[in-house]
């Protein structure tokens, strides 16, 4: 069972660059020392059939919204293209969701960790020699989100991640 679900995994990174690329409609069967997995691609939605039951990706290369993300996007900040975006994952033991993307500003890296600050708290891991700020939110037994701020090529750059679901998929 557990090496079915790190296939599954596995499969899941190649369902999202699936996905991303836009390729058409597709099936195929995979062999593997577990057992035969069918895959199934078809208008962005990619699913796997196993022994043990289905699971279905959906997803998106479009920037996520503050929602889907679990923490605020920084005012003016720009999306970074192609750096995130949203996949779900279903099946029998439920539903399981990740989005992520990353945002940049030439605001100042203080004033950014300043605005997260107030929105979130302390962060929960801060180095200002290197400037890189980490706070972990919504922390539960379904849900978490990270929020990472950090200064590189003198840009001050977002990572918004959340994943929320059942954790047994």
């Amino acid at each position: 069972m557990r090496k079915s679900i790190a296939l599954l995994f596995l499969l899941a990174l190649v369902a999202t660059l699936v996905i991303a690329t836009g390729c058409g409609g597709s099936k195929t069967t995979v062999k593997t020392p577990e057992g035969e997995v069918k895959v199934e691609e078809k208008e962005g939605k990619v699913t796997y059939e196993t022994e043990e039951g289905k699971v279905t990706y959906e997803g998106s290369d479009k920037a996520p919204s503050e929602a889907e993300l679990g923490a605020p996007v920084y005012p003016g900040a720009e999306y970074v293209e192609g750096s995130g975006g949203t996949a779900t994952a279903s099946g029998p033991e439920g539903q399981f969701t990740t989005s992520g993307a990353e945002f940049v500003t030439e605001d100042a890296y203080s004033k950014v960790v300043d605005f997260y600050t107030g929105k979130l708290g302390e962060p929960m891991y801060q180095d200002t020699s290197t400037k890189e700020a980490t706070w972990m939110i919504n922390v539960n037994e379904e849900s978490f989100t990270v929020v990472t701020v950090s200064e590189e090529e003198g840009k001050v750059k977002i990572s918004l991640g959340r994943m929320a679901g059942k954790s047994g998929m």
